[in-house]
């Protein structure tokens, strides 16, 4: 009695579903992220239908635009920091740390979206996702 190995060429699928992009929709969600606000654009374009992919393109191009017009902002404070007589340059010297603490802030918001939306989760910030609802 020989014993015959079992063979199979069963091919597991993701869990993902497909999206317009051909992309699992995890990865279009997580990729959305990668050059925000640009990736977040191509994929709220490309995406008609797939309704976790188009928010987290909404909330990339939200959090890209939103980031741009804090650091705007931030530029215009330090500028305006630099009028004030004898203690502008060390205030706006202090105030360029703001820049540091901003940036790394966003940096670690980035990255924790790209996660989420890799895990297919649909997490949404407080102030960019309610906008991201909107225009998804």
């Amino acid at each position: 009695m020989a014993v015959e190995p079992k063979t199979t060429t069963d091919v597991t699928e993701s869990t993902g579903s497909e999206t317009g992009s051909g992309l699992d929709e995890n990865l279009a969600g997580a990729l959305a992220y990668l050059l925000s606000p640009i990736t977040g654009l191509l994929f709220f374009l490309l995406e008609g239908d797939n309704k976790f992919v188009r928010f987290h393109a909404a909330q990339s191009i939200v959090f890209g635009v939103g980031m741009f017009v804090i650091y705007i902002c931030m530029s215009i404070v330090q500028m305006l920091l630099l009028f004030i007589p004898r203690l502008g340059g060390l205030l706006s010297l202090l105030f360029s740390l703001a820049y540091l603490v901003v940036g790394f802030a966003a940096f670690l918001t980035w990255l924790f979206l790209m996660y989420k939306a890799y895990s297919n989760e649909r997490f949404a910030l407080p102030v960019f996702g309610t906008l991201a609802d909107r225009l998804a």
